[in-house]
């Protein structure tokens, strides 16, 4: 798989045995250290695809099969349910998840995935270290500390969306021959675009190339009135506030941020504050932290809505991110 550049099919195969399932994918992409049948019954039609440096596969199981590979360092795992159900035993936990999620893992800790019956399932294996240098050239500089994604679920936001159905679509025509893939350029062209989504639309540690070239064109008002917002999000804010901080009219601030972010002062100050509330989350313990208390902490003070709303953004309740 080393310095691969066009796309091309790499496995096609179908089998009865779990055997020699375990084997090919070892071989030729993960190392696999167990696979079983769910019932008594065992069947896999299993394709993988390499495009640039990432791997597409697709499996179909009728009968359920369960798989745990090995950790390593070197990939992140996109799983995208196509249908069924699929049940990932994950840092302690149990995520099952259907059609409607997109989970972002990392190979280097334990898996265990349990394909239900009827599953037909995505994967894309992401090769982190050339992520990395995808994303240190585009803030055109090296930085010094780790590269970190964070398992999580893509938020069910209009983006996110978009991003699932780019990769499905890429997979389904790879399934058909894909053959204007085998041009290096194309494949790429959409290696790049899927790495500049998934920064931008995960839980990192860089900063996504789009932000630095938006600050470079903020109006000075606009970058004042976010500032403020960014720094004082656990604050009752108004509107008002936010107003007079950034020293302009509120009709020029409004047209400002639509034009800049595509939505208003207040509800950037609601998405900022969700967002702190996930990475508080997200680093809580269990026992001792209280999704009221993050809640309230950042100013969302409505926990019905609340809960609502970080599902829509997030993909999962607060109490499931903090019990990760």
């Amino acid at each position: 798989m080393k310095n691969v550049k066009r796309a091309f099919e790499f496995l096609n195969f179908k089998t009865s045995n779990p055997e020699e399932l375990q084997s090919t994918i070892s071989q030729e992409f993960t190392t696999i250290k167990q696979v079983e049948p769910v019932g008594k019954e065992f069947y896999a039609d299993y394709r993988a695809y390499a495009v640039g440096q990432l791997v597409f596969t697709r499996g179909k199981f009728p009968y359920g099969i369960s798989v745990i590979p090995i950790p390593e360092e070197k990939w992140l795992f996109l799983e995208i349910p196509l249908s069924g159900q699929l049940q990932l035993r994950y840092r302690g936990r149990d995520i099952l998840y259907d059609y409607n999620s997109t989970y972002l893992i990392t190979s280097d800790q334990p898996i265990h995935y349990t394909f239900q019956e009827n599953t037909r399932h995505i994967t894309i294996g992401i090769d982190k270290q050339m992520l990395t240098a995808y994303a240190q050239k585009l803030v055109n500089r090296q930085q010094e500390q780790k590269f970190t994604f964070y398992p999580q679920v893509l938020g069910r936001t209009s983006e996110a969306t978009s991003f699932r159905r780019y990769l499905e679509f890429i997979s389904q025509e790879l399934l058909r021959g894909g053959s204007l893939f085998n041009s290096p350029l194309i494949a790429t062209e959409i290696q790049n675009t899927i790495f500049s989504m998934l920064l931008s639309l995960s839980d990192n540690n860089y900063l996504p190339l789009e932000n630095q070239l938006e600050e470079s064109c903020l109006p000075a008002y606009v970058r004042l009135a976010r500032d403020y917002i960014e720094s004082y999000l656990e604050l009752p804010l108004s509107l008002a506030d936010i107003t007079a901080a950034a020293g302009v009219h509120v009709t020029t601030l409004l047209k400002g941020f639509k034009q800049h972010y595509e939505i208003s002062p207040i509800a950037y100050l609601k998405q900022k504050r969700l967002e702190a509330a996930h990475r508080t989350l997200l680093a809580g313990d269990p026992l001792t932290t209280s999704v009221t208390e993050v809640a309230t902490q950042w100013g969302l003070f409505h926990l019905g809505r609340f809960a609502r709303d970080y599902r829509q953004l997030f993909g999962e309740l607060p109490s499931e991110t903090l019990t990760r």
